[in-house]
């Protein structure tokens, strides 16, 4: 190996180093309780992220029975709508 290629390897060890050193200084916790904390947080937005699906997946749901519900109501004023043709027909 040169001596050029030496140094540059030396410097990115040195840095990497150097950064995990100032990594562990500056970290705001242990890594148990910063493990711990992203666990709460993520759960928290899983619950957060379900309950809206739930929400929407609800008011889905309930657009759709409305829907089927018209329908129905649509399909018995044509009923009545027949039968008040026939009879006007018939007379």
């Amino acid at each position: 190996m040169s001596t050029s290629s030496s140094k540059v390897l030396l410097a990115g060890i040195t840095g990497l180093a150097a950064g995990i050193a100032i990594g562990l200084l500056f970290a705001p916790a242990k890594g148990s309780k910063t493990r711990k904390r992203l666990k709460k947080r993520l759960m928290s937005m899983a619950d957060f992220i379900e309950d809206d699906v739930s929400d929407k997946l609800g008011a889905l749901k309930s657009a759709f029975a409305n829907e089927e519900e018209e329908d129905e109501d649509e399909d018995d004023l044509q009923m009545v709508d027949d039968k008040v043709r026939n009879a006007a027909q018939d007379s």
